[in-house]
């Protein structure tokens, strides 16, 4: 079934005023179905309030899936048919942060089975958003265990979700896409920047050891400007300032550890030229800095995983390498051809494929799917 959004924002309110006129409808009893969410909040990150933005939007109330929120009431929410459980990281859970390292916890492992026993035992259909390879920032035996966890996981959820194409047959998924965040509601926004005669390079979001920073750095040319900014552990940071000070870095490189809020990163992707994604091709299945940045930054320089090779094919401003010893030839040639790469963002084709008004007929007919609920949703429209 093809749905349309009728706004930027989805409006189904006209949708919702015929449905309520129908006798016996659930909404009018206050029973419109839920997707009941995990985790529901992320300070750090907008993506779940973005999420919950496209679910209310194609007709879904929202709420949170916890131990605090199904003690209060919220358990009879398990055994409605027409809700919708959606875990998101779930295999964090059984892992804690201690000193830039994740590694097993007795309590998080108590919880990680809590919510596995919630999808077992509810009549509400799960959904898990795989959005990993390995728990970021694992090693050796907790890297092996955290691969099995996110297999554990997708064999006992209904459906799975990846941002990520070429994921789907692998992992038995369905592929939606990653909203932009520059083009979803209550986006903060951002100055325009003027043309510089040479392109700024960045690096943007949190300083990790998997986004391999330190490589980068160790072949990182001297007439290239950098900029990294974002919130790291010391012990991480101390390494990359010592390849600065070892490679006389300090006027080409600005490293900023700090948190940078949503204002903030919006201004620093819209002041960026190109934006550096050289994340380990055996982490995550895709880059959310890639979602702040297509459509707005005129170059993206990307490790080629899976998901980057499929965006490379669909935007000209995604250049790929293998190895990071092609990064400084790589450099090179943006600097070399900058004022034919500064004015190609693809500005049009990033709406087309991960806009809010994509997003939202993506979203709404695949709840629809799993759910077998047309909530509030636009009839089939002709071409």
């Amino acid at each position: 079934m093809r749905w349309c959004c009728l706004t930027g924002d989805c409006r189904v309110s006209q949708i919702i005023k015929e449905a309520r006129a129908v006798p016996g409808n659930k909404e009018e009893n206050g029973l419109r179905p839920r997707v009941l969410m995990c985790p529901f909040t992320n300070p750090t990150n907008r993506y779940i309030e973005i999420q919950k933005d496209l679910y209310r939007s194609v007709g879904y109330d929202v709420a949170p899936l916890s131990i605090k929120g199904l003690l209060k009431g919220g358990f009879a929410d398990l055994f409605r048919p027409e809700n919708v459980l959606v875990f998101h990281w779930l295999e964090y859970r059984p892992f804690s942060r201690q000193k830039g390292t994740a590694r097993l916890s007795v309590l998080g492992c108590l919880i990680f089975a809590f919510y596995c026993a919630l999808i077992l035992l509810a009549r509400a259909k799960t959904v898990y958003f795989v959005h990993d390879q390995a728990v970021h920032d694992t090693v050796g035996f907790n890297r092996r265990l955290s691969v099995r966890i996110i297999a554990f996981v997708r064999r006992i959820a209904d459906s799975r979700v990846v941002h990520a194409p070429d994921f789907q047959a692998p992992f038995r998924a369905q592929y939606l896409p990653h909203p932009l965040y520059w083009d979803s509601p209550g986006h903060p926004p951002h100055h325009a920047k003027a043309q510089r005669p040479t392109p700024l390079y960045t690096m943007l979001g949190v300083i990790r050891p998997y986004k391999q920073i330190d490589a980068v750095l160790d072949l990182w040319p001297t007439d290239c400007k950098l900029r990294i900014a974002g919130h790291g552990t010391d012990a991480y940071l101390a390494t990359l300032n010592e390849i600065i000070a070892r490679r006389s870095l300090r006027e080409a490189v600005l490293l900023e550890s700090r948190f940078l809020t949503d204002a903030e990163f919006a201004q620093s992707i819209a002041d960026s030229d190109v934006l550096i994604l050289p994340h380990a091709a055996d982490s995550m299945l895709v880059s959310g800095a890639f979602f702040e940045a297509i459509g707005l930054v005129p170059v993206l320089i990307a490790r080629s995983t899976p998901f980057m090779r499929w965006a490379a094919r669909k935007f000209n401003n995604v250049i790929l390498f293998n190895d990071v010893s092609e990064l400084p030839e790589l450099l090179r040639t943006v600097n070399r051809s900058w004022e034919t790469f500064a004015n190609n963002a693809s500005h049009r084709k990033a709406l087309d494929e991960f806009g809010w008004k994509a997003c939202c007929r993506h979203y709404g007919q695949f709840l629809e799917a799993v759910g077998g609920h047309a909530n509030a949703v636009e009839k089939p429209v002709a071409e």
